[in-house]
């Protein structure tokens, strides 16, 4: 190879000011294909790889704008694309309407606490029970909603319902919370309103699937109805025992 009679300095401008002029000449005077030219001819090769000769034909200019119809026909539902969701929710109903029972249950609790500690002076002892309360309460309810998924694997692509569960969740952990702590009598009444709504909701969903008689419902004129939702309550409220289960059966003689 020609050694380069400019120094090396030198030739650094030199290439410098030939880049900058659009002109890629190294110093031993071989020019370069242009930035343009290297991808036509990358598009030629793989053009040439794919089998396709030729050169692409230019797009068509001058059509006329979609129709009324074809935008239609584009942003169209398929009727079938939700019969699966219909169908798995029917299945596990019965579970479904147990995690919602358990969020009714956590709702009804935020609120109590909640209202104890409304107008409370900050320091006071109500406001530091309420503290406490949330701290502990908002991540037993995070704990929860992991322990859905976590037993419930791809369940926001299975079900329906789980989209309803999630939204009063969200309520119960951040909308409440926020609400009582502002001691904001407005907002509060706010969240009541959201969760009636999904509640209806939920029955709603039910209903068209025929599984109306499936939501859990408390009457409270009769006592076995107000004792069922009471063990419910009280179960939702224990965190599950760490570690393993223990098996039960016969000890080896050994």
């Amino acid at each position: 190879m020609r050694a380069c009679p400019i120094k090396l300095r030198s030739c650094s401008k030199l290439a410098g000011s030939l880049a900058l002029a659009g002109i890629l000449v190294g110093c031993g005077g071989e020019k370069k294909p242009s930035i343009a030219e290297a991808l036509a001819t990358d598009d030629q090769k793989q053009a040439e790889a794919l089998g396709i000769k030729g050169k692409p034909k230019p797009r068509p200019e001058g059509l006329p704008p979609p129709t009324d119809a074809e935008f239609k026909a584009w942003n169209r539902k398929d009727p079938g694309g939700e019969k699966h969701l219909y169908k798995w929710d029917k299945a596990h109903v019965d579970k479904m309407m147990r995690y919602w029972e358990e969020l009714q249950c956590f709702q009804e609790k935020m609120k109590e606490e909640g209202e104890k500690a409304l107008g409370a002076e900050p320091g006071s002892p109500q406001f530091e029970r309420w503290e406490q309360f949330k701290r502990g309460f908002i991540m037993h309810l995070d704990q929860w909603q992991k322990r859905l998924f976590a037993n419930e694997p791809r369940i926001l692509e299975k079900s329906k319902l789980i989209g309803h569960i999630l939204e009063a969740h969200e309520l119960v952990s951040h909308g409440y919370p926020k609400a009582y702590n502002a001691g904001d009598k407005t907002e509060i009444e706010k969240n009541d309103a959201h969760f009636l709504i999904v509640d209806m909701k939920v029955k709603k969903y039910l209903k068209n699937l025929g599984l109306e008689k499936k939501f859990p419902t408390v009457d409270p004129d009769k006592p076995k109805s107000v004792k069922r939702h009471e063990k419910v309550c009280e179960k939702a409220m224990k965190p599950p025992p760490k570690g393993p289960k223990k098996r039960r059966g016969r000890k080896s003689p050994i």
